[in-house]
């Protein structure tokens, strides 16, 4: 019976692990995100668009003929988008990027990217910033197995009989 009572203590911290790291994972920063600018009627649309660092921006021809997205500094290049294709540009430096299309030098546009004081979100892990967080995460998954095994504990106790009385 001492068996039975050690596993469903066990079970119980384990599961209180796994709820743990399930919403330690649902906390995560948000990813970064993308915004789109379509390409019609020889123009970019919309001609200036604000993003964050790390943010995608996606062009979208809806012309007959291939175009281009040029940074003015050459910081990015798109390369030729075909008709009825799209190409992306992640930008992870603050600042504001006029840019054009080199097949036709009339089509301008700008996007300005928005410093921050804190790096992008992503959605990758760097072991070296894990690892210098001084274990915040391990010690709520350790608090969350211990909590676990608490209720367990006297959820499945078994109860203490009274002595009988003579």
């Amino acid at each position: 019976m001492a068996t039975r009572s050690v596993h469903r203590l066990a079970v119980r911290g384990a599961i209180g692990a796994i709820l743990a790291l399930v919403a330690t994972a649902g906390a995560s920063a948000a990813l970064a995100a993308d915004h789109g600018v379509d390409i019609a009627g020889f123009a970019f649309s919309p001609d200036s668009i604000t993003i964050a660092v790390g943010d995608t921006v996606t062009w979208t021809n809806g012309d007959g003929v291939s175009h281009t997205a040029t940074a003015n500094d050459s910081s990015f290049d798109t390369g030729t988008i075909a008709a009825g294709s799209s190409r992306s540009a992640t930008f992870s430096t603050a600042g504001t990027f006029s840019y054009h299309c080199r097949i036709h030098p009339a089509m301008t546009a700008t996007i300005v990217v928005a410093g921050s004081t804190t790096p992008p979100p992503t959605d990758t892990l760097d072991p070296a910033a894990a690892s210098s967080n001084g274990g915040a995460p391990w010690a709520l998954l350790a608090l969350a197995a211990l909590g676990g095994l608490v209720l367990g504990r006297r959820r499945f106790a078994r109860p203490v009989e009274a002595p009988a009385a003579d």
